[in-house]
């Protein structure tokens, strides 16, 4: 028997991985099923019908959300924010937002002559909207449950199609933000399109949203619920018909008709309640074993992450402490330059004249300074050396040639015109000098 559900259209941020197992119905994805609660009849599943948008044929979903990341960082400069973070909320006290959710999947309740077509429509209808792309369309008609696993009549389709949406602006890198009101009008619109009684609003019932488990089981406590109410109302009518139960028990036995007949039949309903409780408790606890089995599934994934993180930061931990003895080694390779630098310097410049190792010093200062000229100071110890010699630009020589061991060539080359100057500086001063003695002697 089929149920036509309200129409509703619940959205949630895409589970990319379980999203595409649970949407290609592959062998390994119904394997991982339970047996006991298998919600997938796979002789229905030639009736699901899948679409993808032309451009988007041969692309995974993972593959989309790397390419968003891409375009997020390209438009806006900014790293897509994946992992929830904690926040101070009005009231002062934190909560957890989620990070961000590019890629979102709908699970839109249809009838059972509900088209693809139809679902188009819905989602073109939605773009034209907002701006959100759906790039996904499957149409489910293969799940559902039983009330009682052993009797195949009382199998319940849950028939309804899986919208995988691209919630990105691809213009500005933002997501597209829907409010209280446009989510209301999300519902209406769908309700519409399918041609569907919309669902009551969740301001009128107050109830969020149920998961496929928690929907089954509040559905079959509410029909417990139900035949507990039926069984109170037959036996109120039967104390009514009958008088007081304890002042006209006598006509049970004498098996007075009406009294009788509905005896029996609540006899029959508090034994078709006690077989629907333990039916209900059998799937109950069945949806129990799968919900722990799945939960015990992801604890050994996350393990997993968590070994391999171990292992990527022990390798990044010893890179760095590698590269960091690397750096030691190069500091202390340059300490020792330099000092067995300044021991060659001190034990070339002990050789020389003491007047020579004044002008050979000036030099190695000037070009270790980086000035683009000589201080007067240096110019002085060299003059001094010149001085002391009657050939000035034959002591330039000599003082390049004594400074040479420690200078590159293209110091070399700036060197020797800044020495040659300073010799005819001395020349020139020289000459001053002579002329001005022989002046004072006429």
């Amino acid at each position: 028997m089929i149920t036509i559900a309200k129409a509703s259209d619940h959205v949630k941020p895409c589970n990319i991985e379980q999203s595409e197992r649970h949407n290609r119905r592959d062998a390994e994805y119904i394997a991982s099923l339970n047996p006991r609660s298998l919600y997938v009849r796979t002789e229905l599943s030639q009736n699901n019908e899948s679409y993808v948008v032309p451009d988007l044929k041969d692309v995974t979903l993972q593959q989309h959300y790397d390419a968003i990341k891409a375009m997020l960082k390209k438009k806006t400069g900014r790293a897509m924010q994946e992992k929830k973070v904690t926040v101070i909320g009005k009231n002062g006290k934190p909560k957890e937002r989620n990070g961000s959710s590019p890629i979102r999947e709908s699970v839109v309740n249809i009838k059972p002559d509900t088209t693809m077509a139809d679902l188009q429509k819905y989602t073109e209808n939605v773009h034209e909207r907002w701006g959100i792309r759906a790039i996904q369309i499957h149409i489910h008609k293969d799940e559902g449950h039983y009330d009682n696993p052993d009797d195949p009549s009382t199998w319940k389709p849950n028939l309804h199609a899986h919208i995988i949406w691209d919630w990105m602006n691809h213009d500005t890198g933002k997501s597209y933000k829907l409010g209280k009101k446009d989510m209301e009008e999300l519902q209406d619109m769908v309700a519409e399109v399918l041609e569907m009684e919309r669902g009551k609003r969740k301001a009128e019932t107050g109830r969020e949203h149920l998961e496929r488990n928690e929907f089954i089981l509040q559905t079959q406590k509410e029909q417990s619920a139900k035949l507990e109410i039926e069984i109170a109302e037959k036996r109120d009518r039967l104390n009514a018909e009958n008088g007081n139960a304890i002042k006209f028990g006598v006509a049970n036995l004498f098996g007075k008709g009406k009294y009788a007949d509905m005896e029996k039949e609540n006899k029959h309903l508090k034994e078709d309640l006690s077989k629907q409780k333990a039916i209900l408790q059998q799937q109950y606890q069945k949806i129990l074993d799968a919900e722990r089995q799945r939960l015990n599934q992801q604890l050994v994934e996350k393990e997993k992450q968590i070994n391999e993180l171990q292992a990527k930061y022990k390798d990044e931990m010893f890179c760095h402490q590698r590269d960091n003895q690397e750096k030691d080694r190069i500091i202390n390779q340059q300490k020792r330059i330099i000092s067995d630098y300044r021991e060659r310097l001190g034990y070339y410049l002990s050789t020389l004249s003491e007047l020579l190792q004044g002008a050979v010093k000036a030099v190695v200062d000037f070009v270790r300074s980086g000035y683009s000229s000589f201080t007067y100071r240096q110019k002085g110890d060299i003059k001094r050396y010149m001085n002391s010699q009657p050939d000035k630009e034959e002591a330039a020589d000599i003082v390049l040639n004594a400074s040479s061991p420690f200078l590159k060539a293209d110091e070399s080359e700036r060197v020797k015109g800044n020495l040659f100057d300073i010799a005819l500086d001395v020349k020139e001063e020289r000459q001053q000098g002579h002329s001005y003695g022989h002046g004072r002697c006429m």
